[in-house]
């Protein structure tokens, strides 16, 4: 009988008590995923040993053994089940029956468990690879002349001389180097059928950790049970970022911050290209002075000739591509013309950093082209006109703040590039600023709250959700609101909720705001600490009188 709700904690076997099942069951799912014990039928005929035979008329006997079909597959299982044999590894059969017992010992359960365990250990001993034990059979071998003949060897020091020595060692001693007299066929042919059959018992025990697992008597974490055991494919493919620093430069300790420090650079296409010297272009900004406001390192994207002409993409600030043509005159380049440019914004960052540039080049009067200490060439920029310098400046605010989400939240999203308003870009960037530990202030207009227990709440809670900026839905965290002179009216019951529970209009005092923030990042033990700690920063939002 398994234990019930009446019995003390006392008569199940704690976690700690179980790390050596626990272990034997990482290991023992290691072995049941092997693909020779996944043909079960398969594995017990390997595991019997027997064989075929055919007499003919002549009174020769022909013996044909069955081995697997793949020396090498059955190496591993044999490697797996390895540990198992061992008497100084902590999953030793004869540490896991041991355990077992203690278990039993403890506790009221269906005596059906208590014979497969008895059973169970009783076929372990007899597999046991230490000794000179029979298991099936035995082998001698000698000349028709009777001489060079061996000791008589049985297939329990067959088979551990096979480990011992043509497998993970090279060192069998005691009984086993007796079996070194014999071919390594008969030590293999040995191996198989008894780290076969070591196999199939490997899984039988599994089967009766789980039956008592099932029956209340075990405890052991979830994670043993669903944790990997196997990787279980041929290629490992995962989305990563590269970094890169000076050589000799020391790797930061994760552990103590997730920040690489200033010498790491994010590995992108452009140093990518950038590791073929010819590839290698400066980008300079000037006012119109002549004087570098800002500069990139950029890279070629492609040099292709064609015909008399030879066309030129430098790919700057890893977003957006300006494209020339020159004037091949032999070998020589001359007569540049500018095509035009390109921008990227198939992700946020590509979007962002190429905003970002074309706000620099608004406030450029020259772009110049370098090559080493060359100036290849220099252009005007594209000119933008007060209201495309003002529409620019807002989609930098937006993808500026959902990149900043991306970070701080770990979900990257789509790009947005749809439609937005006012109400957006205020949603988004207080979600932004909350998620930096900022105290904001939110919406001026009554709430309507539903509470469980139908008292008036104290701080109105808003749950995670998602907010659709131009086409992309963005996480928005869970919030807290309140006022410290907020007033709660009751509107009516919610007996959809709860017997108890009423809804309440929360009314910031007039002409004032909610304060909203993220519990847990950002610190409010009373109402001292509802204090805005930043402002919303937006181009053409006034904080103060905006209405959403």
């Amino acid at each position: 009988m398994a234990p019930g709700a009446g019995e003390t904690i006392d008569h199940v076997k704690t976690v700690g008590d179980q790390e050596t099942l626990g272990r034997f069951v990482l290991r023992a799912r290691r072995v049941q995923a092997h693909s020779l014990v996944r043909n079960w039928d398969g594995l017990l005929r390997l595991s019997d040993g027997g064989f075929d035979a055919q007499l003919d008329v002549t009174g020769n006997l022909k013996i044909t053994r069955h081995l697997p079909a793949d020396e090498e597959v059955f190496e591993s299982l044999a490697s797996r089940v390895r540990p198992l044999t061992v008497k100084s590894e902590p999953v030793y059969y004869v540490t896991v029956f041991d355990e077992i017992e203690q278990v039993l010992a403890a506790v009221e359960v269906d005596e059906s468990l208590r014979s497969r365990a008895l059973e169970l250990r009783r076929a372990w001993i007899a597999a046991e690879i230490q000794g000179t034990q029979v298991q099936t059979y035995a082998m001698q071998s000698v000349r028709l002349d009777g001489t060079e003949g061996t000791n008589i060897v049985s297939d329990t020091q067959l088979a551990a001389a096979w480990l011992y020595a043509d497998l993970v060692h090279a060192d069998a001693k005691g009984a086993k180097k007796q079996a070194l007299a014999l071919p390594l066929r008969e030590r293999y042919a040995a191996a198989v059928r008894v780290f076969s059959r070591m196999a199939a018992l490997t899984v039988a025990t599994l089967q009766l950790v789980t039956s008592l697992q099932d029956a209340g008597v075990l405890s052991i974490a979830e994670s043993v049970w669903e944790g990997d055991v196997v990787v279980g494919t041929s290629e490992l493919v995962e989305d990563a970022r590269a970094y890169f620093a000076p050589v000799g430069g020391e790797m930061p300790d994760l552990r103590d911050s997730l920040e690489l420090g200033d010498e790491w650079s994010a590995f992108t296409i452009t140093e990518l290209l950038r590791q073929d010297p010819a590839n290698q272009v400066r980008v300079a900004l000037r006012d119109e002075k002549g004087q570098t406001v800002d500069s990139y390192d950029a890279a070629v994207l492609r040099r292709q000739p064609d015909g008399t002409s030879f066309g030129w993409n430098v790919l700057v600030a890893g977003s957006v591509i300006f494209k020339f043509c020159f004037d091949l005159h032999g070998d020589q380049l001359a007569g540049a013309r500018f095509l035009g440019w390109e921008a990227f914004d198939s992700t946020n960052q590509l979007k962002f950093a190429s905003t970002r540039l074309l706000l620099q080049l608004h406030d450029a009067s020259i772009i110049a082209f370098q090559i080493g200490e060359h100036e290849l060439l220099t252009l005007d920029p594209p000119s933008f006109s007060e209201d495309e310098r003002l529409e620019l400046e807002v989609v930098g605010q937006i993808v500026e703040d959902i990149v900043t989400i991306e970070r701080l939240s770990g979900r990257t999203v789509g790009p947005s590039n749809g439609r937005f308003d006012d109400r957006h870009r205020v949603h988004l960037r207080r979600a932004r600023l909350m998620l930096e530990g900022e105290i904001v202030h939110a919406m001026r207009h009554p709430v309507i709250v539903t509470v469980p227990d139908g008292n008036p709440p104290q701080a109105i809670v808003v749950a995670a959700g998602t907010l659709d900026v131009g086409g992309t839905a963005v996480p928005i965290p869970a919030i807290a609101m309140r006022h410290p002179n907020m007033t709660a009216v009751e509107t009516g019951s919610a007996p959809d909720v709860g017997p108890e529970a009423r809804t309440y209009r929360m009314t910031p005092p007039k002409g004032e705001q909610f304060l909203a923030w993220v519990p847990g990042l950002s610190e409010v033990s009373g109402d001292d600490d509802l204090v805005a700690t930043t402002r919303w920063g937006l181009i053409g939002i006034d904080e103060e009188t905006f209405i959403y």
